[in-house]
């Protein structure tokens, strides 16, 4: 049973064969391609920066070998992958996992509602646009735990807990058969409207328009900005294709009550990221 729920009026057990291998692969191959294009692509911008191993020479005195038992101790040569036991590993497992599974079950949403002809397209446009912002949160966690470096631990944690709730309403949205209403609209536009803001105030401005950011900062920063524009515009866009349908101004679709929630969601949350 997926963590989502399908509103496609189908049970699992009536999915047909070729469309749960097909959600088994996209799911499998979206996780799997994300940190290929990672550190097997991107990160190459920086070769000049990385450090050269030799495998024949290198040793490692910081690893407690716990995980290789009595076969291993002290210092230990070259490995591709070291880890030490504690509660900060954990903890990045736990993040990872739970990183994984949501892609996964996502990515597994998206092939059921696209072969069963009841994807939203614009919604998937969206869930798209999500996808660096949660995979440099999930980045980020790793390296605070790894580095023991938690300055911008509060500030991220605001922004990756705001990023998955508008996330968990565009997924939603994503079924044809999910009404669009003004409400689910705004949860997405007022937290990308918020995100907006407070890039603002922050990195956005030192980085990207007044050029004293490094290349990997300002990407980092049009990367997040263009997302949250696009979680602007097309559900507003949605919602104007909605008071079309009813033949109303697209203001009248607002409650006066939605409205002052909005603003006051808004003005908070901005207060709420600068203390932080």
């Amino acid at each position: 049973m997926g963590l989502l729920p399908l509103h496609s009026g189908s049970s699992e057990g009536s999915i047909p064969y070729r469309q749960i291998m097909l959600g088994l692969a996209a799911g499998f191959m979206v996780p799997v391609l994300l940190p290929f294009l990672h550190f097997g692509i991107i990160s190459h911008l920086w070769d000049e920066y990385n450090f050269k191993v030799d495998p024949r020479t290198c040793s490692c005195s910081c690893w407690d070998t716990i995980f290789k038992g009595v076969y291993e101790r002290g210092p230990a040569g070259f490995k591709h992958i070291y880890f030490n036991v504690t509660s900060n590993t954990f903890k990045i497992w736990i993040v990872t996992v739970l990183a994984v599974i949501l892609t996964y079950e996502a990515t597994k949403r998206v092939v059921h509602l696209l072969l069963a002809r009841e994807l939203r397209w614009s919604m998937l446009v969206l869930l798209g646009c999500s996808v660096y912002p949660h995979y440099y949160s999930w980045w980020s966690y790793f390296n605070y735990w790894n580095d023991e470096f938690y300055h911008h631990w509060n500030h991220q944690l605001f922004f990756s807990i705001t990023e998955m709730i508008s996330t968990i309403a565009v997924v939603y949205l994503m079924d044809k058969s999910v009404a669009i209403t003004s409400g689910r609209i705004l949860i997405i536009v007022n937290i990308a409207i918020l995100h907006v803001l407070s890039a603002g105030f922050d990195q956005f401005i030192e980085n990207v328009v007044r050029g004293n950011g490094m290349l990997h900062q300002v990407l980092r920063d049009i990367f997040f900005m263009i997302p949250d524009m696009m979680l602007i515009t097309v559900p507003l866009f949605e919602l104007g294709r909605l008071a079309k349908a009813h033949q109303v101004p697209a203001a009248y679709l607002v409650s006066n009550r939605e409205f002052l929630a909005s603003v006051a969601f808004i003005f908070l949350g901005w207060l709420v990221c600068m203390i932080l």
